[in-house]
């Protein structure tokens, strides 16, 4: 007895490494091949760009070559602290240039324009030196 004992212990011994030499090797990206994982991940990042979008607006025109070389362009950039949704104070940052490559002149303008009513801003800003 003690002996059919010992050697089923030394079977059950033996086949554990077989068993554990069967199992799959870590796959680090298995977590997001999941449809459930993608799903939620899709949806965070869909929230997050609702989220930045609803405070954050940009547009910008690049106009084509006129064919003489000569180029402009402009960019505003316009921040919504409360959100678009909420109100329609914001700050505005712009920007535009035009490049004369024949004359070497290039010239490149910023204007930064704070919210309208600045006495109930959120933004609170100092007045100017």
């Amino acid at each position: 007895m003690v002996r059919a004992i010992a050697v089923g212990f030394f079977l059950i011994c033996t086949a554990g490494p077989v068993w554990a030499a069967e199992v799959e090797p870590f796959n680090p990206d298995a977590p997001f091949q999941e449809e459930l994982t993608t799903s939620l991940l899709r949806s965070l990042l869909n929230q997050a760009f609702d989220r930045l979008e609803d405070h954050i607006e940009i547009m910008g025109k690049l106009d084509s070559d006129d064919g003489k070389g000569d180029r402009q362009g402009r960019l505003q950039f316009k921040f919504y602290p409360e959100g678009k949704s909420k109100s329609d104070e914001h700050l505005t940052a712009e920007g535009w240039f035009h490049v004369a490559p024949e004359g070497g002149q290039q010239d490149w303008h910023f204007r930064f324009t704070p919210p309208k009513d600045r006495k109930n801003s959120p933004l609170q800003f100092e007045e100017p030196l």
